[in-house]
C-alpha cells in the first residue's frame, strides 16, 4: 500500500534532517516559553509598581528575554528552513533523474507544461511546506501549550472563557481546509496547461508569425489563463473567509477576557498584574491564530503538490527486464533476428504498424530499409533501440531475447540518429560528444565521416560555433550532419540511421554512404541499419528490406531487388527517371 504524502516525504527525505530539525525544535521551544515567560514578568512588575517597589530587575530580565529571543528565533529559522532547501535540491534530482529513464510512451500522454509544472511550482510549495510549514505546526502546537499552561497557571475560569472562542474558531476553519486542497490540485494543473501553452508557441513561433495566427495563440493562453485566475480567487476567497474567523474568535477571546477577568480583578480573585499579563499572554497567542490560516494553506498546497510529485516519481519504468538484466557483450555488431514481429502503438488500433515480420540480419552488415510513408521503417528502428518493447520472443538480438538485455548497457552499444535531429543550443563540439568531454581527435574524426568539415569552414567559429535553440542557426542538411557525426562520434556497435540523408545533395550522399560501408567492412565492425526513401542510399548496402503497410514483402541486396517486380522495383525506376529529367533541365 503507498504512504499518504507527507508521511513519505518525512521518510524519504526529511527523516536525514533529524537532528537539525530535533535542535531547531529545542531552540523553537525555548523561543516560545521566552515569549510566555515575558507577560509573566510584566505582571510582576505592574504589581511590584502598584506596590512602590523598584522596577531595575523586572526591566533587566525583560530586556534580556527580549534579546535571547532574537538569538534563539533565528538559530530555529536556519535549523528549520535549511534543511528545507536541501529537500528541494534532492526531490528536483530524484524528479529528473526520472524523467531520464522513463519511455517514449510516456511522453507521448504527458504534456511538457505539466511535467515543467511539478518539477517547478510543485517542489516550491513542497520546500515552503518543510520549510515554513514545518515551523509553524512546531510553533502553533508550543506556542498553544505553553500560553495554554501559563494561562491555566493565572486562572482556569478564565482560560476557558478565553479560550472556548478560539476553539471555535479553529473548527470553523476546517472545512476551509478540504476546499483548498482542492482547488490547489486544480490550480497546479491549470498551471501546468499554461506552461504547455507557452512552452508549444515560443517553440512554434515562426509557424505561428507565418500564418498571421498570434491572436488565436493569445486568445487560447487568454482562455488558460482565466480558468487559473478563477481558481486563484477561489482560493483567496476561501483564505479571506479561514483568516478572518480565526482573527474574530481572538477578538471575541478578548472581549471574554475583560468581560470575566474585569470583575475578577474588582473583586480580588486576580490582581491587576496577573490580569495584565494575562491580555499579554492572550496577545501573544492571537498573532498565532492569524499565521495557523496561512499554515493550514501551506499545508493543503503542499499535500495537493507533493501528491502530484510522488504520482511522477512512482510512474512505472517500461522495463519488462527487471532491475539487472542479462549483460551485454561489447566490442562488435550483433546479429538480429525479427520473429514474427507484431507491434501497435495502441490496443484499440485497427491495424499494427507492423505485422508478421520475420528475417535474419548477420552480424556486421549495412542493411537498407525502405518503404512508403507510413510502412513501419521508423518504428522498427525504434524497436530495436528499446523505445518501444516488443512482445517477448519477437526480436532476438546475438541469440538473446531483446526484452532480456539489461536497458542501460544495451543502449550504450547504440548510436541511434533520428529522422528529426534534435541539436541544444550548443557548439557544434558539444553537440557531438553529447555527454562527454570533447576529445579533439574523435570529434575531427566523426566530422570527416559525416561530410560536415566543408560546412565548419563556412560557420564563424568553426566547431565552436553556438547552433542555437534546436540547431536554428543550421540549415536542414546541416543538422542532420551534426546528428550523424553524434552518431559517429559515439562508436558504436548498432548504429541506426533513420532518414539523416533527406537533406543532403548526391554528392554528399555518396561520401557519406562510403564511410559507412568503410565502418562496417573492417574486423568486428558495427551493424548498421539505415532508412531511406532515396534509393541511391541503399544501393550499396548489403540487404535491403523493403516494408509496406506494416509488412514484409521483400529483402535482398540492391542489384537482385530491382531486377524483379515490386514497389522497390517502381521506386527505382521512377528515382531515376527523375534524375534524368532533372538533368536535362540543368542542361
Amino acid at each position: 500500500m503507498r504512504a499518504k504524502p507527507i508521511p513519505r516525504l518525512l521518510r524519504d527525505y526529511s527523516r536525514r534532517y533529524r537532528w537539525s530539525y530535533l535542535s531547531g525544535a529545542i531552540f523553537l521551544l525555548l523561543t516560545n516559553y521566552l515569549t510566555v515567560s515575558i507577560p509573566g514578568e510584566i505582571g510582576h512588575a505592574i504589581d511590584a509598581l502598584r506596590a512602590g517597589q523598584s522596577l531595575v530587575r523586572y526591566v533587566a530580565i525583560i530586556a534580556i528575554m527580549g534579546v535571547a529571543i532574537v538569538v534563539v528565533r533565528t538559530l530555529s529559522r536556519i535549523l528549520i528552513f535549511n534543511p528545507g532547501r536541501h529537500q528541494e535540491y534532492l526531490i528536483r534530482r530524484d524528479l529528473f533523474a526520472k524523467l531520464m529513464r522513463l519511455q517514449p510512451s510516456f511522453f507521448a500522454t504527458t504534456t511538457r507544461g505539466d511535467v515543467v509544472s511539478r518539477a517547478s511550482n510543485d517542489v516550491t510549495w513542497v520546500r515552503t511546506l518543510v520549510g515554513f510549514g514545518g515551523l509553524q505546526v512546531l510553533n502553533v502546537a508550543m506556542a498553544l501549550s505553553l500560553t495554554g499552561w501559563k494561562m491555566f497557571a493565572l486562572s482556569p475560569r478564565l482560560t476557558v472563557a478565553a479560550l472556548l472562542p478560539v476553539l471555535g474558531g479553529v473548527v470553523a476553519v476546517q472545512w476551509a481546509i478540504r476546499r483548498v486542497f482542492v482547488l490547489s490540485r486544480t490550480a497546479q494543473e491549470q498551471l501546468g496547461e499554461i506552461s504547455e501553452h507557452v512552452l508549444g508557441s515560443l517553440q512554434g513561433i515562426a509557424a505561428i508569425q507565418g500564418f498571421v495566427a498570434e491572436r488565436a495563440f493569445v486568445n487560447r493562453f487568454e482562455e488558460r489563463n482565466q480558468a487559473w485566475l478563477k481558481t486563484g480567487l477561489q482560493l483567496a476567497m476561501v483564505r479571506a473567509i479561514a483568516l478572518p474567523l480565526l482573527v474574530l474568535s481572538g477578538g471575541i477571546a478578548m472581549f471574554a477576557l475583560i468581560a470575566v477577568g474585569g470583575p475578577m480583578a474588582i473583586e480580588g480573585c486576580l490582581s491587576v498584574g496577573e490580569l495584565a499579563a494575562f491580555a499579554a499572554l492572550l496577545t501573544v497567542l492571537l498573532p498565532v491564530l492569524r499565521s495557523m490560516g496561512w499554515m493550514l494553506s501551506v499545508i493543503a498546497r503542499g499535500r495537493a503538490s507533493l501528491e502530484r510529485i510522488f504520482a511522477l516519481l512512482d510512474t512505472p519504468e517500461d522495463r519488462p527486464e527487471g532491475e539487472v538484466g542479462f549483460q551485454v557483450a561489447a566490442g562488435r555488431g550483433p546479429a538480429i533476428s525479427l520473429r514474427g514481429l507484431e507491434f501497435a502503438y495502441d490496443e484499440k488500433q485497427e491495424r499494427p504498424v507492423l505485422n508478421d515480420i520475420s528475417i535474419d540480419l548477420p552480424a556486421g552488415v549495412m542493411v537498407g530499409l525502405f518503404g512508403r510513408t507510413g510502412s513501419g521503417k521508423s518504428t522498427l528502428l525504434r524497436i530495436l533501440a528499446r523505445l518501444h518493447n516488443p512482445l517477448p520472443g519477437m526480436v532476438v538480438i546475438d541469440g538473446e531475447d531483446l526484452l532480456s538485455w539489461d536497458l542501460g548497457p544495451w543502449r550504450k552499444r547504440l548510436a541511434v540518429v533520428p529522422q528529426r535531429p534534435f541539436l541544444f543550443s550548443d557548439t557544434i563540439a558539444a553537440n557531438i560528444a553529447l555527454e562527454r568531454e570533447p576529445d579533439d581527435a574523435e570529434v575531427a574524426r566523426a566530422v570527416v565521416a559525416a561530410a560536415l568539415k566543408p560546412d565548419l569552414q563556412a560557420l564563424p567559429n568553426d566547431l565552436e560555433t553556438v547552433v542555437g535553440e534546436r540547431g536554428i542557426m543550421l540549415s536542414g542538411g546541416q543538422r542532420q550532419r551534426v546528428a550523424l557525426a553524434r552518431g559517429l562520434y559515439r562508436d558504436g556497435d548498432l548504429l541506426i540511421l533513420d532518414d539523416v540523408l533527406s537533406a543532403v545533395d548526391h554528392a554528399t550522399e555518396a561520401s557519406l554512404i562510403k564511410s559507412l560501408t568503410e565502418l562496417t567492412r573492417g574486423e568486428g565492425g558495427p551493424t548498421v541499419l539505415i532508412a531511406s526513401h532515396r534509393l541511391s542510399a541503399l544501393r550499396h548496402t548489403d540487404i535491403v528490406v523493403v516494408l509496406d503497410r506494416g509488412r514484409l514483402v521483400d529483402s535482398g541486396p540492391h542489384d537482385e531487388l530491382i531486377r524483379r517486380p515490386g514497389i522497390y522495383r517502381d521506386t527505382w525506376l521512377a528515382q531515376q527517371a527523375g534524375a534524368f529529367h532533372s538533368e536535362e533541365a540543368v542542361s
